[in-house]
């Protein structure tokens, strides 16, 4: 009984897709916990890899399931739907979590206040150009977030019904929507230190980085959070500015030049506010300068993906 009100029954749901490369950190990272375990399940949910990434789970747990057909919020849906626990933590199958992981988040749920703790993502060891320009700093620091994500999410399982789960109709951004339906009702979202995790599945190049984007702007349309987004509204300004220069381009008209403007102002503001939000302490020129060339990919990426998904009726 002691057991039950000190450390409450936690349920992990990691989702996977073809992570045999990294699932085995991430899992290993999950059984070794402080947590007791006798208070806490791991349960994977796979959403039809072609790879070995099912066997590789079961070494770790017996609940491993499979879910196919589905975007990333209907395999964490579908996992919490097999849980048994009163505190739900998603974790993704390319993240490793440190040992306080679990222990440190349950601890700040037990303030009223709070509606879900997490943390951010961290260099894996000798990242590529491409990751040390888009995660500049490794600090980790508690703090009071607007959002988190899927990568590191733990919420009482109350609220998480209430608000009735992750999105199930975008590709991605679900934890983006989640955390917005917190926060309006309220409620507080909360780095720890503790939470944050070694992400190791940054895109390692270019190409890579430029896929990544498309595809998480490819539910904008479905993710009903768009004038809340900053980084949407961003997109918007930017496509419009690209049509001026073409308008300019194709017919010399001097007007839609000014337009063109934020072609280059929204990827330059992106990269200052990564630079602010990230801190420039101990970060090498050359990692600036990587930065601002994925600023641009970036945009490209989101615009494209944001285009396509116009297109596609999505």
């Amino acid at each position: 009984m002691k057991d039950d009100v000190l450390f409450p029954y936690v349920s992990i749901i990691v989702p996977v897709f073809n992570e045999s490369k990294n699932l085995g950190e991430c899992l290993n990272s999950l059984v070794c916990q402080d947590y007791p375990k006798n208070r806490y399940e791991v349960i994977v949910v796979d959403n039809g890899s072609t790879d070995d990434s099912v066997s590789i789970a079961k070494k770790f747990t017996e609940k491993v399931f499979i879910k196919e057909d589905v975007k990333v919020g209907g395999v964490r849906n579908f996992g919490v739907n097999q849980a048994k626990g009163e505190v739900l933590a998603f974790i993704d199958g390319d993240c490793v979590a440190s040992e306080k992981w679990l222990s440190k988040a349950v601890a700040f749920l037990g303030n009223e206040k709070v509606g879900g703790v997490g943390g951010g993502y961290l260099l894996r060891d000798r990242p590529s150009w491409v990751e040390r320009g888009w995660k500049l700093s490794s600090a980790k620091e508690t703090r009071r977030v607007k959002a988190l994500a899927g990568g590191s999410f733990i919420l009482n399982r109350a609220l998480f019904e209430q608000l009735g789960g992750f999105n199930e109709k975008i590709n991605a951004g679900e934890d983006t929507k989640l955390s917005v339906d917190i926060t309006d009702k309220g409620l507080e979202l909360w780095f720890l230190a503790e939470c944050y995790v070694v992400h190791l599945g940054y895109p390692e190049t270019l190409k890579g980085f430029f896929k990544r984007q498309f595809w998480h702007a490819s539910s904008y349309l479905k993710s009903n959070y768009g004038l809340k987004d900053k980084v949407f509204l961003t997109v918007i300004l930017f496509l419009l500015s690209m049509a001026s220069f073409l308008i300019f381009l194709f017919t010399g008209f001097p007007v839609a030049l000014w337009g063109s403007v934020f072609v280059i102002f929204c990827p330059l503001a992106f990269f200052i506010n990564q630079i602010r939000s990230q801190g420039l302490k101990d970060v090498p020129m050359e990692s600036l300068f990587f930065s601002l060339v994925l600023s641009f990919v970036y945009y490209l990426g989101r615009g494209g993906g944001f285009m396509h998904s116009i297109f596609r009726g999505r």
